[in-house]
C-alpha cells in the first residue's frame, strides 16, 4: 500500500511556505541586516551557497581561486565631521546643529557662500546652468528621492540638502549614512557633498508660510526651481577604508554548450544596524532586517532554482547571481558587468527580482523595463498564457533605474523585472513610506501570495528563454 503523497511542490501554499522559511533565516537578527563586509555578509553568503548547491546549482565565477564568491572591492567613506552655517543678507540664521547633517564622498567637502535653490522633486530635468554653484534643496518624501539626489549632484549642484518629512526619517537616514557609504574602490569619483535637514529647519530657514507655499506649488507640473535669499556654507569630512565584499555567482548547466544563457539576479545586501525606532517595541531593535528588501528576492531565486532543477534539463545555462551593495548604488551589479563570468552578449534574457514580498494573490503584474528590450512580445504572451495581466502604469517605470536590472540594461543585456508587487502602487507607497529601509521591515509583514504566483510565472519565463525550440535567438 502506498504511503501518503507529498504536497505538490508547485502548489502556491508550498511555495509560500518554502520562501517564508528562507526569509525567516535571512531577515533574522542573527544576520544583522546583511551589510557588506560584516559578519552578516559571511552568514548570508554561506547560507545561500549551501542552499543553492543543494538545489543543484554549480559555482559559475570561472575563477578557481574564488569559487561561488566573486570578490568586489569597495571604498567605505564614513562621516567624521559636519558643520553648516546659513545667512540672510549677512545675518546668521540660527538652525540647531542636530537638525542638519552633512556627508562627503571624499576626505573633505566645502561649499562657501552658495545660494539655496528650492527644487522640490525636480532633478533629472535640471541642467548645469540652473544648478551650478547652488545648494539644491529637495523633498525626500517620494519614491524617486535617491535618483533625484544623484541627478542633482551629477548635473552640477554644489551640494544637495534633502528635507526629511519627519523626525524619524531624519534620524534613520542620519544613522544609516553615519555608518558610511560605499563606492567601487577602483572607480574614480569626484568628491560630492549632500545632507539632510529636518522640516523644522526648513521652516526656520525659509519661513513656515513660504515653505508651505513652495512645497504645494512644487507638486504642479509646470513648477520651476525657486531661488531662496539664503546663503550656505557647508563642510563635511570623512574617513576612508577598504571593504572586501562578494557577489555570489552560480548556474544550472544546460545541455547545449555555447547556446547562450538566461540570467536571474537579486541583491543580497541591506543596511545592517540602522538605529532604534522609538515606540517600535520589539521591532525597534536597531537592525534593518530587510525582509521584503530583499530577503524575499533571495528566497524567490532559491526556490526557483530548486524547481528548475527538478524539471527537464534546459538547453541553455541559467545563471543565478546574488549581488552585493545594491543599496549603495547598484555597485555589485556594476562589478558583475565590468568583469562578467560569461560574455554579456550571450545572455538572451535576464530577470531581476527585488522587493517581491508585498502583493496578495491576483492576476496583475508590472513589467519594469517594458519597451526597453526585444523581449516584450514573448513575455506578454507567457503572462497571458499563465492567466495573468499586465498592469500598464507609469508607477512601475519610476523604479527602472533604481534596481540592478538597470545596470544590465546599460550593458545591452535584455533585462526585465516582472513583479506583482510593483503592480500595486498603493501597497508599494505604503511600504516605501513606512517600512522601507527601516528597522520595521520584518518577516511578520511579508505577503507572499503574489510572489508565489510570480515564481510559477518565472518558471515558465526561464524555461521559454532557456530552450532553443521556444526561443531560437542567441
Amino acid at each position: 500500500m502506498n504511503g501518503p503523497r507529498s504536497a505538490d511542490p508547485n502548489s502556491l501554499q508550498v511555495i509560500e511556505a518554502d520562501m517564508r522559511a528562507h526569509i525567516a533565516v535571512l531577515a533574522s537578527d542573527e544576520f544583522e541586516g546583511r551589510r557588506p563586509g560584516t559578519a552578516g555578509e559571511r552568514k548570508t553568503l554561506s547560507y545561500l551557497a549551501r542552499e543553492w548547491q543543494a538545489a543543484g546549482l554549480q559555482s559559475a565565477t570561472n575563477d578557481p581561486a574564488n569559487p561561488w564568491f566573486a570578490p568586489v572591492e569597495l571604498a567605505l567613506w564614513t562621516q567624521e565631521s559636519s558643520a553648516a552655517r546659513f545667512t540672510r543678507y549677512g545675518e546668521d540664521i540660527a538652525v540647531p546643529a542636530e537638525q542638519v547633517t552633512l556627508f562627503s564622498s571624499g576626505r573633505r567637502s566645502l561649499v562657501e557662500g552658495a545660494p539655496l535653490l528650492y527644487v522640490g522633486r525636480l532633478g533629472v530635468a535640471l541642467d548645469q546652468s540652473e544648478l551650478a554653484g547652488r545648494v539644491a534643496v529637495m523633498e525626500w518624501d517620494h519614491p524617486q528621492r535617491n535618483v533625484q539626489r544623484d541627478a542633482l549632484l551629477e548635473n552640477g549642484a554644489a551640494a544637495v540638502l534633502a528635507i526629511m518629512p519627519d523626525a524619524a526619517s531624519f534620524d534613520e537616514l542620519r544613522q544609516i549614512r553615519a555608518n558610511g557609504a560605499y563606492r567601487l574602490a577602483d572607480e574614480a569619483a569626484g568628491t560630492m557633498l549632500d545632507g539632510a535637514i529636518t522640516e523644522q529647519a526648513a521652516e526656520t530657514l525659509i519661513g513656515a508660510a513660504q515653505y508651505g507655499a513652495l512645497k504645494l506649488v512644487s507638486q504642479q507640473s509646470d513648477f520651476r526651481p525657486a531661488n531662496i535669499d539664503i546663503m550656505a556654507t557647508l563642510e563635511a569630512t570623512s574617513t576612508e577604508a577598504v571593504v572586501q565584499t562578494h557577489n555570489l555567482v552560480a548556474k544550472l548547466p544546460g545541455k547545449i554548450p555555447d547556446s547562450g544563457a538566461v540570467l536571474m539576479m537579486a541583491h543580497w545586501d541591506h543596511f545592517g544596524m540602522c538605529g532604534k525606532v522609538e515606540g517600535a517595541g520589539e521591532g525597534g531593535d536597531g537592525i534593518c532586517n530587510g525582509a521584503v528588501d530583499n530577503a524575499s528576492g533571495l528566497a524567490f531565486l532559491t526556490e526557483l532554482a530548486k524547481r528548475l532543477n527538478k524539471g527537464r534539463t534546459l538547453d541553455r545555462d541559467v545563471y543565478f547571481v546574488a549581488t552585493t551593495a545594491e543599496e549603495w548604488g547598484l555597485l555589485g551589479a556594476r562589478a558583475f558587468t565590468r568583469d562578467p563570468p560569461l560574455p554579456l552578449e550571450s545572455i538572451v534574457a535576464a530577470f531581476n527580482v527585488d522587493t517581491i514580498g508585498l502583493a496578495p494573490r491576483g492576476d496583475e503584474v508590472a513589467i519594469l523595463g517594458e519597451g526597453l528590450t526585444p523581449l516584450d512580445t514573448e513575455v506578454n504572451a507567457i503572462i497571458t498564457r499563465m492567466g495573468r495581466t499586465v498592469e500598464a502604469s507609469d508607477f512601475a517605470a519610476q523604479f527602472v533605474k533604481r534596481q540592478d536590472g538597470w545596470v544590465l540594461l546599460q550593458s545591452d543585456v535584455p533585462t526585465l523585472m516582472v513583479s506583482s508587487a510593483f503592480a500595486h502602487p498603493n501597497l508599494m507607497r505604503r511600504y516605501t513610506n513606512g517600512r522601507y529601509h527601516g528597522p520595521n521591515d520584518e518577516i511578520d509583514d511579508v505577503e507572499l501570495g503574489g510572489a508565489s504566483e510570480d515564481l510559477l510565472l518565472h518558471l515558465e519565463l526561464v524555461r521559454h528563454f532557456a530552450n532553443i525550440s521556444t526561443h531560437p535567438g542567441g
